[in-house]
């Protein structure tokens, strides 16, 4: 375990926090550090992502790549056989709706 130094100011807002969240003054720091890390990250993010959007050619080479990528989703199992038989759907649902299982 390590400590760290804060003003008073912001140990006071801690403390508060602390209690009405019934919660350690750690636990509410890591959880304040925890989210101010998430923010950075997708900030970052969307700096990244208006950077590419600035560059003609790159944007268009990310939009290329995406839709390359986009086909490769299909699973195909459009020609399988459906798991259950339209009977088995059948009385699924009449045991369902009967509240069975």
């Amino acid at each position: 375990m390590a400590s760290i130094r804060v003003d008073q100011q912001t140990h006071a807002k801690l403390r508060r926090l602390s209690e009405s969240e019934h919660k350690s003054i750690g636990q509410v720091v890591t959880e304040a550090v925890e989210r101010y890390d998430k923010e950075r990250f997708w900030e970052e993010a969307r700096i990244a992502y208006e950077r590419l959007r600035a560059d003609p050619e790159a944007w268009r080479e990310y939009q290329e790549e995406t839709a390359l990528w986009d086909t490769t989703s299909n699973d195909g199992l459009e020609n399988e056989e459906p798991y259950y038989t339209p009977e088995e759907l059948e009385e699924m649902l009449r045991d369902e709706e009967a509240g069975g299982s």
